[in-house]
């Protein structure tokens, strides 16, 4: 029980951030637009928003894995002082 109470906490942390993430996506990469008067302002638009919920997909990535490094490292830490 002790060892899946943080696994528990690492998975509602990511699932919650996901959650948030999407909803920037939604709210905000999607509102992007530079037009649609020109092919150039349309493919600028679809650029733009495909790299915006890129960085922020990336954002939520890095963050889940430093989470879990970080939920490695003090586990393996505290197996070799017990050990």
């Amino acid at each position: 029980m002790k060892r899946l109470v943080p696994l528990a906490a690492i998975e509602t942390f990511v699932w919650v951030l996901l959650l948030i993430v999407t909803f920037v996506i939604s709210k905000g990469a999607l509102e992007i637009s530079f037009g649609t008067a020109t092919l150039a302002a349309r493919v600028a638009t679809q650029i733009a928003r495909v790299v915006a919920s890129g960085t922020l997909v990336l954002v939520w990535l890095f963050g889940w894995k430093k989470v879990t490094d970080l939920y490695l490292s003090r586990t393996l830490s505290r197996q070799r002082t017990t050990a």
